[in-house]
């Protein structure tokens, strides 16, 4: 079936949220983290292929930062991360994986595989789970006590481990009003993003960061376009968010309207939650002018 208008404004609303967190005014990264990667087992990998897990997960993608990740290193020998270029070895930016082809990745034996990875500081994730879903049934590790994003255990590889701070972006609801004679509908959508971390300070950054975007328009980039495919590898190396919505002939725009902050969470939430992880929510209301029924 073919991707509809929530596919299109999730994918795009997801990209922007995370420029905003990676641009100029903000920089919620960290670079030249020294990183190591060993392989393991993965459900999600098929036979064809292996993964080596590194040190840290949610890679940032962006090319247009202080120090993109450009790389990896095979023994002392450095290795493009365009996969195009270097033998098919996918990174998996969201996971922070490589994942290289059956007879290649069998080769590599003992040679160390490593990197100078640059790491988000703040994650995003993509969430169809209710807050109380999220909490009860994840588990939520502090970046700045565990060597940010680490993980120490075989068993730590779950998708289901989060690394604090992050955020939980979902459409909370969304409907049609009637604009204009002709068919042009307003389309609301909310969303919700859930932010978890283990300090204030963060946080509040955040929620500040967002609040200030009232009023900006967010430019759609149609779900074939989402820069992520396989194993949240890059379709097309370099990636910069700017130049995906340059591309973009006669985009679609959606307006935020409204945007909310809060740190009032209810008492099923708080008594659920590990009382040194800090909470705060973020209300998006976008509007779209459009024409659905043509």
């Amino acid at each position: 079936m073919k991707a509809q208008f929530d596919q299109n404004i999730l994918s795009s609303f997801y990209l922007w949220f995370e420029n905003r967190l990676l641009n100029s005014n903000s920089k919620a990264y960290q670079i030249n983290l020294s990183n190591a990667f060993t392989s393991g087992t993965f459900p999600d990998i098929p036979p064809t292929h292996i993964a080596f897990q590194g040190k840290y997960r949610q890679l940032v993608g962006e090319y247009n930062v202080d120090n993109p990740n450009s790389g990896f290193f095979l023994g002392s020998n450095f290795i493009t991360g365009n996969y195009d270029e270097n033998g098919g070895v996918f990174t998996d930016y969201d996971n922070g994986r490589l994942i290289f082809p059956q007879a290649s990745g069998a080769a590599i034996g003992s040679t160390a595989l490593t990197a100078n990875s640059t790491v988000k500081e703040v994650n995003t994730y993509i969430t169809n789970d209710t807050d109380a879903q999220t909490i009860l049934h994840s588990d939520f590790k502090d970046s700045a006590t565990e060597l940010p994003y680490q993980y120490g255990q075989t068993e730590q590889y779950d998708e289901q481990t989060y690394f604090l701070p992050a955020c939980f972006i979902s459409v909370a609801s969304s409907d049609n009003t009637e604009f204009s004679f002709g068919g042009e509908e307003d389309t609301r959508t909310m969303f919700r993003v859930m932010v978890l971390s283990f300090d204030n300070y963060t946080l509040d950054s955040v929620l500040s960061l967002f609040r200030d975007t009232v009023r900006r328009d967010i430019t759609h980039i149609p779900y074939e376009d989402f820069p992520y495919g396989f194993s949240f590898s890059l379709k097309d190396y370099p990636y910069t968010y700017d130049n995906l919505v340059a591309a973009q002939s006669s985009p679609v725009k959606s307006h935020i309207k409204e945007v909310s902050v809060s740190k009032i969470v209810s008492e099923r939430i708080r008594e659920k939650l590990n009382k040194n992880i800090s909470i705060g929510y973020i209300d998006f209301e976008l509007c779209t002018y459009r024409f659905p029924r043509q």
